[in-house]
């Protein structure tokens, strides 16, 4: 029937018309000037697409839609996808949380481990490119999310990933990839963390435990308590990482070896470092403070405690120093123009971090908590600095360089 639909719609445009015209009288010229508007109006807005038929659309080159099953598992994860965009512009968080397995929306606060990685992605267009029957009943929907450049006409891939449906009481229900490929995976807990690693991985318990330690440290540094319950997936490297997950390929992820993540509505790290990922569990503590922190202080902090990309804190200062000696025009504060340097390190981090040692050494981390308290959406990292730490933006470029030149002696 749906394939009528749009033919009888076009159809019934004059039939209304007409129907008008005899109602309040119209003469035949007013009934034909009146249909002449309205049609052509009419047909541009079934032709154009809406919001939702650009960030979602569908590619059944591969999907057999005669398939009841297959067309069911279809409608609903375009179902799901309009609400989730809905949702994430009218800042309803559960929107589309229906569509998702029990047992998931008990153990997750969002159930969706893909989306909830990287909210940017709810944006993006979405296109199925298949859709199979696998194991203990389960189908396996695999998709691919990016944007079409108005420059080229070509479709630009930020992510290919995996997501599951599985009929419960005569209905689909969506399930996530981790959902199966955990069970194949050891599971190690270690007070509150609940570890997941491959057969292959060799699970050092005094990582964890300094782990823990660590999270209480930090509990009774921000006056917050810990997590009731923090699931932490390592691996060995960033891509098989993801995989886990569900993603077969992810555009955002580094060609270094060492990567982490914390998804925060859900309360779960992901890390291929080890498992002590301490930069990762910073963030927990500062969204609890503030959800919608700066992300420079963020960042700062956490490297700060935690370094990042599985070096210290130090190390990262020793190597921007080495970097910036023979380039006395570097603006510290642009990030767009001093925000890559190569993938063993982000200068915005290590900025970040030197604001923070700075500010606990001369102020103390009180001082630290009065930066996370202001607001991404309403505040500069720049002006916030200016107004607690009384350093000027136009003097920042040389706070940075001095304070790295005369820090970067302390070689590890």
């Amino acid at each position: 029937m749906d394939g009528w639909s749009y033919p009888l719609n076009l159809l019934g445009i004059p039939l209304v018309c007409l129907s008008l015209a005899f109602h309040y009288s119209f003469s035949m010229k007013t009934f034909c000037f009146i249909t002449l508007m309205v049609f052509p109006w009419f047909v541009f807005s079934q032709l154009k697409p809406t919001i939702y038929d650009k960030m979602i659309g569908f590619n059944y080159t591969d999907i057999d839609t005669s398939n009841s099953d297959i067309r069911s598992i279809t409608e609903l994860w375009k179902k799901y996808l309009m609400q989730r965009l809905d949702g994430f512009y009218r800042k309803i968080d559960t929107a589309g949380y229906n569509y998702w397995n029990e047992e998931e929306k008990q153990l997750y606060n969002d159930p969706d481990l893909i989306l909830s990685t990287n909210p940017f992605l709810n944006y993006s267009q979405t296109n199925i490119l298949s859709i199979k029957p696998i194991e203990k009943g389960f189908f396996q929907i695999m998709n691919v999310k990016g944007w079409v450049d108005d420059s080229t006409g070509k479709f630009k891939t930020q992510v290919i990933f995996y997501v599951m449906a599985k009929k419960i009481n005569d209905k689909f229900k969506l399930y996530n990839y981790f959902y199966l490929d955990k069970e194949k995976l050891k599971v190690t807990n270690v007070k509150n963390v609940c570890y997941y690693y491959p057969s292959d991985y060799k699970f050092d318990n005094k990582n964890a435990l300094n782990f823990a330690n660590f999270e209480d440290s930090l509990s009774n540094l921000f006056n917050c308590p810990i997590p009731k319950a923090l699931i932490y997936l390592v691996e060995k490297n960033p891509t098989s990482l993801m995989n886990h997950l569900g993603f077969i390929y992810d555009g955002s992820i580094g060609t270094g070896k060492h990567g982490g993540k914390f998804i925060e509505k859900d309360n779960m790290i992901l890390s291929s470092t080890n498992e002590n990922h301490r930069h990762e569990l910073v963030h927990y503590f500062t969204k609890i403070i503030n959800p919608d922190v700066i992300g420079f202080f963020d960042e700062g902090l956490a490297t700060y405690f935690g370094g990042t990309l599985g070096k210290p804190f130090q190390w990262h200062l020793n190597h921007l120093n080495d970097n910036i000696k023979d380039k006395p025009d570097i603006d510290f504060t642009n990030e767009n123009k001093f925000g890559y340097i190569d993938d063993k390190t982000n200068p915005q981090y290590v900025l970040g971090a030197i604001i923070i040692k700075y500010t606990i050494e001369k102020y103390g981390f009180p001082k630290v908590l009065a930066l996370l308290q202001y607001s991404k959406k309403q505040n500069s990292f720049s002006d916030v600095i200016e107004k607690e730490l009384g350093i000027k933006k136009s003097e920042l470029n040389t706070f940075f360089r001095n304070y790295i030149m005369e820090n970067a002696s302390k070689r590890k």
